[in-house]
């Protein structure tokens, strides 16, 4: 049975033991991590540190947040032949409820759309200057984040950082999942034994006060982002509709994105609701109105009074009006003008001020 326990001699790293072999996680705060880029972390705002904000000092708040959550992640194989961790699918859950994946290097990489290519791609100025930093910190994270291929055989051991997204000052619980930890192989070098691994942290946040204002300055730069969480579903739509198609029904629902993002951003600031996802199902009908609007999935956002607010601005929603067509001709849409049911799911996730355009 595997065993945890904590490292008495550094506090905030926890010991997780399969079989002899050990996944040693350690916390790392943001001193520990400018202690890592002593140079990269100084100059203010001019700071490479592709982990923290250096040395700068928000005016707004009157202290330095956190640019991410870091976890330094070593694996020791004394026992198996084979082991690995796919960094990709680590999670960290907090007790607000919120999950957060782990940022890959590369877009490409990345499974569900957090890497640091893309985050330093979303604050990237136009100067040489700013290219430059830009390169620097990816150099760097390629050189300290958990490689996504690293098979560790027996004998050896191998150490890299894991990013999350910087944690809500609310939060004070957090577990730490890494899915399928691979501890054996068959003869075709595929995976055969794997176990999830859970490891739980009590936060603690020193030497800093989060008062109510500092909370609401910083709640007050935030934005949320609606998208697509996936394939949107269409029944009934005819064939060759461009009026009905995918692309036409995101541009609709695009129309009333504004007023669910503030259906969004009154209920979080005032703590009701967090990110999350929901599906929502209605029927465009020919005439292009909607009708028959509701919620058939949700996580994370589970608010009565959001979804309804939401679910009142899919209602005033208006589309392209079709009309019957006759099934012979030369005509590409053929048939009768039917309503239309669409099933289309939405993520609701936070933006922070650098990570807006």
């Amino acid at each position: 049975m595997p065993e945890i326990s904590q490292d008495q001699d550094n506090p905030g790293t926890v010991i997780y033991d399969i079989g002899g072999s050990s996944i040693v996680v350690r916390y790392m705060t943001d001193k520990e991590l400018n202690t890592l880029f002593p140079d990269e972390s100084k100059f203010a705002k001019y700071s490479t540190n592709p982990y923290t904000y250096g040395d700068w000092i928000d005016p707004d708040l009157g202290y330095t947040p956190n640019r991410f959550t870091v976890f330094n992640v070593t694996l020791i194989n004394r026992v198996f032949p084979k082991m690995w961790i796919d960094p990709t699918e680590a999670v960290l859950i907090t007790d607000t409820g919120e999950v957060l994946h782990s940022y890959t290097v590369s877009i490409a990489a990345s499974k569900y759309g957090k890497s640091f290519e893309n985050y330093y791609r979303s604050i990237l100025g136009q100067s040489g200057n700013e290219f430059y930093r830009y390169e620097m910190r990816l150099g760097m994270v390629r050189g300290k984040n958990y490689g996504l291929e690293e098979y560790i055989f027996r004998g050896d051991s191998y150490p890299g950082l894991i990013a999350f997204d910087t944690l809500r000052p609310e939060v004070k619980k957090v577990q730490l999942l890494f899915k399928k930890v691979v501890y054996r192989f068959d003869a075709f070098n595929r995976p055969s034994d794997f176990v999830d691994v859970n490891l739980n942290w009590d936060r603690k946040i020193d030497k800093q006060v989060i008062t109510q204002e500092m909370r609401r300055k910083e709640m007050e730069r935030e934005k949320v982002q609606i998208r697509l969480a996936g394939t949107s579903q269409l029944v009934n739509n005819r064939t060759n509709d461009s009026a009905r198609s995918a692309r036409a029904i995101d541009r609709g629902m695009e129309t009333g994105f504004p007023e669910m993002e503030k259906c969004f951003m009154e209920r979080y600031r005032r703590g009701e609701i967090i990110p999350g996802r929901m599906t929502l199902s209605f029927v465009i009908e020919p005439g292009g109105i909607v009708s028959r609007q509701n919620v058939t999935d949700v996580s994370g956002i589970e608010s009565e009074p959001f979804m309804n607010c939401v679910l009142d601005a899919v209602r005033k929603l208006v589309f392209e009006k079709i009309v019957d067509m006759p099934m012979e001709g030369t005509n590409i849409v053929k048939g009768p003008a039917r309503p239309v049911n669409v099933s289309y799911p939405l993520d609701f996730s936070i933006l922070r001020q650098e990570e807006q355009k």
